[in-house]
Order: structure tokens, then sequence, then C-alpha cells
């Protein structure tokens, strides 16, 4: 009997162990994008900052695949804000964005983190 729940604690450590975690949370809101894509974002006097959340189920994608798709969800949600607003922005270098991508111990479901500052045009 004693065996038996140390063993089911042992199993219960190890699945825990096993599970993706959590993109960092801003304390905001999320917005849906589309069915991959959730984002937050704070206007500023001169633009916005902008976090995106990307997931995508794939069997096998390689890192730098996960990070460009990533950085183009990045895009698309920029700009879909910027013509809401009827505003021009700056375009987005790569070195702006702040990416974390990690994926779940089966390598089924890989999470990507963006986020970046976006400038309005002048």
């Amino acid at each position: 009997m004693k065996y038996s729940k140390i063993l089911a604690v042992m199993a219960c450590l190890v699945s825990a162990a096993c599970t993706t975690t959590a993109p960092p949370y801003s304390g905001r809101q999320m917005s849906t994008y589309d069915m991959s894509t959730e984002y937050t974002v704070e206007y500023v006097p001169d633009g916005f900052k902008l976090a995106v959340d990307y997931r995508y189920q794939q069997f096998t994608i390689l890192p730098g695949s996960a990070a460009a798709e990533c950085r183009t969800a990045m895009h698309n949600v920029a700009d879909s804000l910027a013509d809401r607003r009827q505003r021009p922005i700056e375009p987005i270098g790569d070195q702006d964005i702040k990416l974390h991508t990690s994926r779940n111990w089966f390598g089924k479901i890989t999470v990507c983190s963006a986020t970046a500052p976006v400038v309005w045009k002048r």
C-alpha cells in the first residue's frame, strides 16, 4: 500500500514535468487574430507594443521554421492593427522581435511567443 502511493506520486511528478510551459503572462486579455494566433496590444504615443502567441500542431518542424512562422504572424497582426487605425507603420526589424519558442515533451505542439515595439510612420 505504501509503495503504491509513492508510485502514484512519482507518476504525477513525471507527467507534470512533461507538459508545455505557459507563455509569459503579461496580465492583459489576449485577443484572437485567427485559429492559432492570439495577441495583446498596448498603445503608446509613437505606436504600440505588440505581443503575439502563435501555436501550431505539426509533428516535425525545425526551430528556424517555427521562428519564421512566428515572425510572419507578428507582421500580419501588426499590419492588421495599423490598417484598423488607418495609419502606416515602420517596418519591424527582425532584431526588434523577441522570440521564445517551445514544444511539449511529445514534440507535437509548438508554441511561440513574440514581442516587439511597432512605430507609426512619420
